[in-house]
């Protein structure tokens, strides 16, 4: 199972916007698999985009899902990083945080919908 190898440390920038305060690192596959995404510190965030008549839903500053969303976010600014590839290992992340599956697969898609009218 893919793991989060340290925890998630922000802080509040500006205008909605939170920076990492030093790396975290996540585990895709298994926990010491090799393939390991590591944000750096001072990568700057909004957390979870959702609207804000969504917000009694999924609270975009939601603690229980915060660190998959900066995953998400760091993934989808690597540039050359496949947003298909992305989006499920967002997916896998909201699962290992305990975020209940309806609510995973609800915001897994959200995200693929977002991402592809966007470009």
């Amino acid at each position: 199972m893919s793991s989060f190898t340290n925890p998630l440390v922000i802080t509040p920038g500006g205008k909605g916007r939170y920076r990492t305060e030093r790396p975290f690192s996540f585990d895709i596959g298994v926990k010491g698999s090799g393939l390991t995404v590591t944000v750096p510190e001072g990568f700057e965030t909004d957390l979870a985009s959702v609207p804000r008549w969504l917000w009694w839903l999924v609270a975009p500053h939601d603690p229980q899902y915060a660190a998959a969303a900066v995953l998400h976010d760091y993934l989808c600014d690597w540039p050359g990083f496949d947003l298909t590839t992305a989006h499920a290992i967002f997916l896998d992340a909201l699962l290992i945080l305990g975020v209940e599956r309806w609510k995973a697969v609800a915001m897994y898609l959200a995200v693929v919908i977002f991402n592809s009218a966007r470009r």
